[in-house]
């Protein structure tokens, strides 16, 4: 998991580069993403959706898992940091580019071997739920398949 919420802070700071954001409020974008792949890697249907979000099916600013990162940062993080409604909504603006950032990372392979099953399975879609161990594995085994030498 550390790998992951490492790879989501380098995308935070990326797409936060410039702005006056601070590191309480980055740290809040970061914790609201990895709790959104959480909930949704858990829920019904989830599974699915992170498979279309990481194959490239789903764009991230039409993604479930944005929506709900961006619900959660506005209403875990965004009062509890004292931001202004303004405020919130430039730093809730970021969370598409973000993922989005995330996505392509996985699917360019520049994430120091994460891939889409460790993701699956560092967010606990793969443990006792069947239909996400075997896409784990289905997306394992396509990947190895399909891998440029």
């Amino acid at each position: 998991m550390s790998q992951l919420s490492d790879l989501i802070l380098k995308q935070v700071a990326s797409a936060a580069a410039g702005s006056n954001l601070g590191n309480n409020v980055l740290n809040g974008l970061s914790d609201s993403i990895v709790n959104s792949l959480k909930q949704t890697a858990t829920s019904k249907g989830g599974v699915e959706q992170l498979m279309a979000l990481f194959t490239g099916k789903t764009s991230a600013a039409n993604s479930s898992v944005t929506a709900l990162a961006s619900q959660i940062f506005t209403s875990q993080f965004a009062s509890k940091l004292g931001l202004s409604s303004s405020a919130s909504s430039s730093a809730t603006s970021l969370i598409p580019t973000i993922i989005g950032g995330l996505v392509s990372a996985v699917l360019s392979k520049k994430t120091g071997g994460l891939d889409l099953t460790s993701i699956l399975s560092s967010l606990g879609a793969a443990s006792g739920n069947s239909t996400a161990s075997k896409l784990g594995y289905i997306a394992g085994t396509l990947g190895k398949l399909f891998k440029k030498k």
